[in-house]
């Protein structure tokens, strides 16, 4: 593995922070089966001020499906984006300074949820085996101290929750807004939504290419039918020309049990109950998810609020009065609760 660390152009009128970029020429996703680069491009966010004596905290950020680290950064008319908001906080005291790692974990297909599958590529090998040592070779950070969180809403939030409570040595704290969850109500609906269509279009290939070709994001129904091929390469790959094969028969409709069970494994509401010991180890955990969610997403986090207080995980639980296009402005309470818990413990 390659690394590098290049100063960010400085755009902005931040404050209280500044940004590198820490480049990394992974030797995990190097052939990846997705044929995607494996020199990824991480924005780091971090104080502009001396690191104390026992190292800055981490917070390794997320994105949705369909997003980037990079995402963050992007100029938005008549609003700040999530950096300058995080920069505000920062100076006011109402978010932790720490180091703010922005991960780049983009496929073609829009999403790697932040796990290892043969039907996209080794993320979650990319981002433990890599880009966390990589973190801790250029920034003056040390995990001995227990600070740090992964931090991520929907897909990000899904990702947080499986490397929290995965890798709790590493992340024993975690933020998880509107997290994918519950298969059963959020994604299967979608599968049987999109399977007509990309029948209609030709298969997953010539979705691809129209995709490639910039025909496809035009469609109305193009972020299920791509969010429905990207999730099922993650959870259910093959080695079929596809690569994945749905938890649904396409002619039937019913249910495909062998594949259905590797969802299952693979769904919060399911796996975090096979890692108690793991969450014993768990510092604290931050849910929060909209009443009205447009992926039902509100009935998997009550279930696992349920399981997390049953295992006596420290737990942080809200609803809000939303659907999931508002879990961005969920951020800044997520940034306060954080703030508070890891200044009670200095």
């Amino acid at each position: 593995m390659n690394l590098q660390l290049k100063n960010s152009l400085d755009i902005f009128d931040w404050r209280a922070v500044e940004c590198k970029t820490l480049i990394i020429e992974s030797e995990v996703l190097r052939k990846n089966p997705l044929k995607d680069t494996h020199v990824r491009r991480n924005p780091i966010v971090f104080p502009r001020a001396e690191a104390p004596k026992q190292g800055w905290p981490v917070i390794f950020v997320l994105a949705g499906y369909a997003g980037n680290g990079t995402k963050y950064f992007s100029d938005k008319g008549f609003e700040n984006n999530f950096v300058q908001i995080l920069d505000a906080a920062i100076h006011k005291g109402a978010a932790p300074r720490a180091v703010y790692v922005f991960v780049d974990a983009w496929t073609c297909w829009g999403g790697s949820q932040f796990v290892n599958s043969s039907g996209t590529g080794n993320y979650q090998d990319y981002i433990i085996k890599e880009l966390v040592p990589a973190v801790e070779t250029s920034f003056a950070v040390d995990r001995k101290i227990g600070k740090w969180c992964v931090f991520g809403g929907s897909s990000g939030g899904y990702g947080a929750l499986h490397l929290s409570s995965q890798f709790p040595q590493i992340f024993p704290w975690a933020v998880a807004i509107a997290p994918d969850c519950f298969f059963e109500a959020s994604l299967l609906p979608e599968i049987y939504k999109a399977i007509p269509i990309i029948e209609k279009v030709g298969g997953v290939g010539a979705v691809l290419e129209k995709l490639k070709e910039g025909s496809f994001l035009s469609k109305k129904e193009a972020f299920t039918v791509l969010n429905a091929i990207a999730m099922t390469l993650c959870y259910s790959p093959a080695t079929n020309k596809d690569g994945l094969k749905f938890p649904i028969h396409q002619s039937t409709g019913l249910r495909d049990n062998n594949v259905w069970k590797k969802w299952k494994e693979k769904d919060p509401v399911y796996f975090l109950s096979d890692r108690k010991e793991n969450l014993k180890k768990v510092c604290g955990i931050y849910l929060d998810v909209g009443t009205r969610d447009q992926f039902h997403l509100q009935y998997g986090a009550r279930q696992i609020k349920e399981q997390l207080k049953k295992l006596g995980v420290s737990l942080s639980y809200s609803e809000f009065d939303g659907t999931h296009s508002d879990i961005g402005a969920r951020r800044t309470e997520a940034l306060a609760w954080l703030h508070k818990k890891w200044s009670r413990s200095v």
